[in-house]
């Protein structure tokens, strides 16, 4: 089985055209959570809609913190996450669960669109990726994307921490370290449906903070 997480926010507008999407493309060997993070809008109303799995938060725990609670509940060995905001092409994702049938990690890179991106966060992005590449050795283009696919038993082991938005640096890097072959699929960035809920400074230094402080991180013998 694969599982299909997707963080939501106060995305009832975007998440409504993305599970539409959705299920008009898998069949029963998927299942669809919707992990609601503290949203005051009808985005579990929306989700509850869709033949989809809603967990919610009480409070906002941050988009990291939502992702972790998808992978803790989810069923499927291979899990895809996709933001809510219709940013991402959701037509990749039966593609991306074949390709983990030999791949460890799978990623949907921002080759294209990338003027949808604004301006500085691009600069962010460009710093903060070629940081990974050169630390790390990241092999995939773009580690800050919003549509992963990843084998739930090395998320598992990568006992993740980043509480928002740097989960996807902090998995690129863990993924790095832990030699996790990786596919990288370039793909068309879109303009997001609905109001943006990212601080870029404020990510930025999450960021940068992940890249630092995962320096000296090794994965453990058990954990390799």
């Amino acid at each position: 089985m694969t599982t299909i997480i997707i963080p939501a926010y106060n995305e009832e507008k975007g998440l409504a055209v993305v599970l539409n999407r959705i299920v008009s493309i898998i069949d029963k060997t998927y299942e669809v959570i919707v992990v609601d993070d503290g949203s005051n809008d009808k985005t579990s109303e929306v989700a509850s809609q869709f033949p989809c799995r809603v967990i919610k938060h009480k409070i906002n725990r941050g988009k990291g913190e939502a992702l972790k609670t998808g992978i803790r509940y989810s069923k499927g060995e291979d899990i895809i996450w996709i933001d809510a905001d219709n940013t991402y092409p959701v037509e990749l994702i039966p593609q991306m669960a074949e390709a983990l049938e030999s791949y460890d990690m799978v990623i949907g890179s921002r080759f294209y669109g990338r003027d949808n991106i604004p301006l500085f966060n691009r600069l962010g992005n460009w710093i903060f990726r070629n940081m990974i590449k050169t630390i790390y050795g990241f092999g995939a283009f773009d580690p800050c994307s919003g549509l992963y696919g990843a084998k739930k038993h090395y998320l598992e082991k990568m006992h993740l921490s980043s509480r928002r938005f740097a989960i996807e640096p902090e998995i690129s890097i863990k993924g790095s370290r832990m030699k996790l072959s990786i596919l990288d699929i370039p793909v068309s960035y879109h303009p997001r449906i609905g109001g943006s809920k990212l601080s870029t400074i404020k990510v930025g230094f999450e960021d940068l903070k992940v890249i630092i402080s995962h320096i000296l991180w090794y994965p453990s013998k058990e954990n390799g």
